[in-house]
């Protein structure tokens, strides 16, 4: 085994000195007293006039690499909150969106399948253009089924799903 000269041993202990003080708690002398009013104080010293009682308080250096990396992480956590409040904000204002479309959409058709259904009700004749553009018109058999298909459209478009 090497022995250490003094000067590398002497080093070696004032780091291992100094790495152990910055670990480990330290202790502070409070001194606590109460004036004539009682009041109670706390000092670093002592008051001269009167007696006080030496409180022992155990403290450790804050790690400040250690703080600032809690308040990044909790910094980013904050920002992805925030990043995921708005994705959720925008995805339910999209399905709001597409659920106003969908009900303006079946109301156009309930309100074309009601106005087919009134034009056959109050339609004396009614007609299909043929191969050649003239009209055929239907007889009263094809005019009560065409009507019956109209109000059933109107059933399928209308109603309250």
């Amino acid at each position: 085994m090497k022995r250490l000269s003094a000067p590398a041993g002497f080093l070696v202990l004032c780091i291992a000195g100094f790495a152990a003080s910055t670990s480990v708690a330290q202790e502070a002398s409070v001194y606590k007293w109460v004036d004539a009013q009682g009041v109670p104080h706390f000092s670093d010293q002592p008051p001269l006039d009167s007696s006080a009682e030496e409180l022992a308080i155990r403290f450790r250096k804050t790690d400040k690499a250690a703080v600032q990396a809690r308040v990044q992480a909790e910094s980013e956590l904050d920002a992805a909150a925030t990043v995921r409040e708005d994705l959720t904000q925008t995805e339910a204002a999209a399905a709001k969106a597409d659920r106003l479309k969908v009900l303006a959409e079946r109301e156009a058709i309930c309100a074309a399948a009601n106005d087919r259904m009134a034009k056959y009700g109050s339609a004396q004749r009614l007609y299909k253009p043929g191969p050649d553009g003239e009209r055929i018109y239907l007889t009263d058999e094809e005019l009560d089924v065409e009507r019956a298909n109209a109000s059933r459209a109107v059933d399928q478009a209308c109603s309250k799903k």
